[in-house]
């Protein structure tokens, strides 16, 4: 418990120091184009991220990523999940998928802020509940590293925490995540 409310209160620290080097950066121009004058095609971007690991406890996720700038710091967008969990030990397997919704908010040029809600599909059977299938909702904020690696592509380091305390999927919190993403 003591944790949860350490980590919970670091977090939030953490966000209002970001907020606070966006105000004081806040007149500093950045070398990308303003979004009030890029086409509808211009302004989106896709990408994801893609986890595997192999052995005797074999995880395969695939999430790839729709989303759209709606300025030049704000961005938001949709994307798909799918995990597949097999443990040999046990002699189990799974398959997991789902959706999810986010925003995402650039402080500095190399830092961002996340939000996002996911709901996922499970196996009642796997998690030893009643039924054929349940839903898990999750909700994670956090913030984020990126580094430009194209005239239009970022690799993405997140930082997020999970405030569903009952999650199926997420052991514990933080969550770490490395993404891909490139404007079209």
């Amino acid at each position: 418990m003591k944790k949860k409310i350490l980590f919970r209160t670091n977090l939030l620290l953490l966000i209002i120091f970001v907020l606070s080097v966006t105000v004081l950066n806040a007149g500093n121009d950045n070398d990308e184009p303003d979004v009030r004058d890029m086409k509808f095609k211009e302004r989106l971007f896709v990408g994801g991220y893609i986890g595997l690991l192999f052995g005797d406890y074999t995880f395969i996720n695939i999430s790839p990523i729709a989303g759209y700038r709606l300025t030049n710091r704000l961005s938001a967008g949709l994307g798909l999940t799918y995990q597949y969990f097999q443990d040999r030990f046990f002699g189990y397997g799974t398959h997991t998928f789902g959706g999810n919704t986010f925003a995402r908010f650039v402080v500095i040029p190399q830092a961002f802020i996340y939000a996002e809600y996911e709901m996922l599909n499970l196996e009642s059977s796997y998690f030893f509940k009643d039924g054929n299938r349940f839903r898990e909702y999750n909700y994670f904020l956090g913030a984020g590293y990126r580094q430009k690696i194209g005239r239009k592509a970022y690799f993405n380091l997140m930082l997020l925490y999970n405030f569903n305390d009952d999650s199926f999927i997420y052991f514990q919190n933080p969550v770490l995540r490395f993404s891909i993403e490139v404007g079209l």
